[in-house]
């Protein structure tokens, strides 16, 4: 069964589309047929974070509007496939555009949508065409706040399944009370918490041959993710950030 997972955020700035293209390589890494789906109409960061962002012909509105097909649409990396976001054209787009598009995609085991930060345009286009969503967020209040408020849309949106990633934690300042702790974010966004990705100083992609991200304390928290959204029992341990 195809899965359909939007990345959301309240707040922007959180690392969410590192998250969703960390993800998207790790789901793929397990045998799974991926597509990842940039929603930020207009401000489109995945193919520069991917490094193909000179081969972008076509975007996801193309598709939906009728001026491409989806396997013209796409852009391979790695074992990913890529659909970029437009640069502009939002008022010809009906909100439910992509979740048409997306039941064409049937050839994908896990579709991954990377919404744009806060709850407009983009952001309902992706949750409306996902049946799960991962809520990114780091330790900052604000950015607790708009996470909670993101989450609780979702879920009135008739998303079956929203899940806490908490980003960027570093231990040793949330031990000096200098940001919220593990507890006090998932108490605020009252939403399960399914992975801590710890602060990592530095995070490459391999964009010259097209190989999987350099393994890091990120990479491995978000393949851990990656498993736990495949069902698999994985212990949630928080690392020391470096």
């Amino acid at each position: 069964m195809q899965q359909r997972i939007a990345v959301i955020s309240g707040k922007g700035g959180v690392g969410k589309s590192t998250i969703s293209a960390c993800l998207a390589v790790e789901m793929a890494a397990r045998g799974k047929r991926v597509l990842l789906v940039d929603c930020d109409i207009g401000l489109r960061s995945l193919d520069m974070i991917l490094g193909v962002d000179e081969h972008v012909l076509f975007s996801w509105a193309d598709a939906a509007l009728g001026r491409c097909t989806i396997k013209q649409a796409v852009l391979p990396f790695g074992g990913i496939h890529l659909l970029c976001a437009p640069l502009a054209g939002e008022d010809a787009l009906e909100e439910d555009a992509l979740a048409q598009l997306m039941t064409t995609c049937g050839d994908y085991d896990v579709v991954i949508l990377d919404a744009p930060a806060g709850i407009g345009f983009g952001y309902r286009c992706a949750v409306l065409a996902a049946d799960r969503a991962l809520v990114v967020c780091t330790a900052d209040p604000v950015c607790v706040r708009s996470a909670a408020l993101a989450g609780t849309k979702a879920l009135r949106m008739d998303v079956r399944d929203v899940r806490l990633v908490i980003n960027r934690f570093d231990r040793k300042i949330a031990l000096q009370r200098r940001h919220l702790a593990i507890d006090e974010i998932i108490d605020q966004t009252e939403l399960q918490l399914i992975g801590v990705v710890p602060q990592q100083s530095q995070l490459f992609f391999q964009t010259s041959n097209a190989n999987a991200l350099e393994a890091n304390l990120v990479t491995q928290a978000v393949a851990q993710i990656a498993g736990r959204l495949a069902g698999e029992n994985i212990p949630l341990v928080v690392p020391n950030a470096v």
